[in-house]
């Protein structure tokens, strides 16, 4: 993006959904909509877009939330609607926990892109908002 136009075009964050954010970034602007139409080639499966897409990686999620709960960890909480699990959300998980890891490797099966999201859920986990996302 800055290469493209975009010069204070800022590092990404962990946003509150436990997704890369890039804030401050207006995106209706010209140049941003100029750099965007070449690098969007370069952005990363940040998960599901569409609506079909979404509520695929929300079955797949509450599956997985189901199977979490099923093996330990009763307050797993379910997902967003859109795919996401809020896995620290209340503050009451703990994702290093033995239940937890031995729940979360006897839902292996189901995992659906979760792990692709455990060092950004484990690394925020103490935080309120770490999430985890199915794709």
């Amino acid at each position: 993006m800055r290469s493209h136009g975009v010069s204070d075009f800022p590092d990404p964050t962990l946003g509150s959904n436990g997704l890369p954010s890039w804030s401050g970034v207006s995106n209706q602007a010209p140049a941003y909509v100029a750099a965007h139409q070449v690098c969007k080639k370069d952005l990363p499966g940040l998960g599901p877009q569409t609506s079909a897409e979404k509520a695929t990686a929300n079955a797949a999620a509450l599956r997985y939330a189901k199977c979490m709960r099923s093996n330990g960890v009763p307050t797993f909480p379910d997902p967003n609607g859109q795919g996401l699990i809020q896995v620290n959300a209340t503050g009451t998980l703990e994702p290093t926990s033995p239940q937890f890891l031995k729940a979360e490797t006897a839902c292996k099966g189901l995992e659906n892109g979760f792990a692709q999201q455990t060092s950004v859920a484990t690394a925020g986990a103490s935080a309120p908002g770490a999430a985890r996302g199915g794709s």
